[in-house]
């Protein structure tokens, strides 16, 4: 079954300056994008998160590769379109018995999870991928809320600018098929209480390593509370005293997670949540 649009690629030469363009032309939050390098595929790519669905942008690594090809001979445009499903691999079987020829028989692994393409000599001349996501792990993602994504909104409150922490949890949650939205460094509780309320989201999911996690929790809380948010489940990670943890729990902290937590373990946290929407 087909869930709805993942992602619009384009083939471009030059994708930091590509990247560029678009996120100065559009304001798009370059915090939020996903950059990899794709041996097997022969591209550079990197996913700019437009709410439920990315922007890919693709640059060849070489002039041999299938996009370096495609730029050689169409230049610079739209690649291919990509659909979610939730079983790439019966998608493929469906449109193949309707007559349509397929360029994967068999799903393979790709940046966005497990794909398939579909050949667009059958699709009106459009390169159409299929994808169903997977985590790192390999788990097929079961991630949805009545249909939709769950949407987490994952903040640095406080002075504390170290985020690779926060931001290898985000990728981690939206790789699991969550709309992560991740607001940076240095968040004070009332922009990250307007961000959770002008987002509309699920959770809230803070990163603290400063030690004022017992100063800037009950302030959020409280003013989630003023704005009518406190169903919201807010969890949290970072350096955090054993002795603090029970205080945290019976303040209303859902979930709390140190360093070295594997994020398959946060995931299956952020699922099993009681969402009340």
């Amino acid at each position: 079954m087909i869930k709805g649009l993942d992602h619009v690629a384009i083939a471009v030469k030059d994708l930091d300056e590509t990247l560029k363009f678009y996120l100065d032309t559009f304001g798009f939050n370059g915090n939020e994008v996903e950059h990899e390098t794709v041996e097997e595929q022969g591209v550079k790519a990197c996913l700019i998160p437009l709410g439920n669905c990315y922007l890919e942008l693709l640059e060849p690594l070489g002039p041999e590769t299938t996009v370096g090809r495609f730029i050689a001979r169409e230049g610079e445009k739209l690649h291919h379109i990509c659909f979610e499903s939730d079983d790439v691999q019966a998608e493929l079987t469906r449109v193949a018995n309707l007559g349509l020829d397929l360029i994967d028989k068999t799903p393979r692994r790709g940046l966005a999870g497990m794909i398939g393409f579909l050949h667009p000599r059958s699709t009106r001349g459009i390169l159409i991928e299929l994808v169903q996501k997977v985590t790192h792990e390999g788990g097929v993602v079961a991630a949805t809320v009545e249909g939709r994504r769950i949407r987490i909104l994952i903040a640095k409150p406080g002075l504390d600018g170290h985020d690779r922490g926060a931001k290898v949890v985000a990728r981690a949650l939206r790789d699991a098929g969550m709309e992560v939205i991740y607001t940076g460094i240095r968040q004070s509780p009332d922009m990250i209480t307007e961000a959770a309320l002008q987002e509309d989201v699920d959770a809230i999911g803070l990163s603290i390593l400063s030690g004022a996690h017992m100063e800037l929790c009950p302030r959020l809380l409280n003013l989630m509370k003023q704005k009518g948010l406190e169903d919201i489940p807010l969890f949290l990670g970072g350096i955090i005293p054993d002795e603090d943890i029970p205080v945290l729990q019976k303040m209303g902290i859902k979930g709390i997670f140190g360093p070295g937590t594997p994020t398959s373990k946060i995931i299956e946290f952020v699922k099993s949540l009681p969402i009340k929407r």
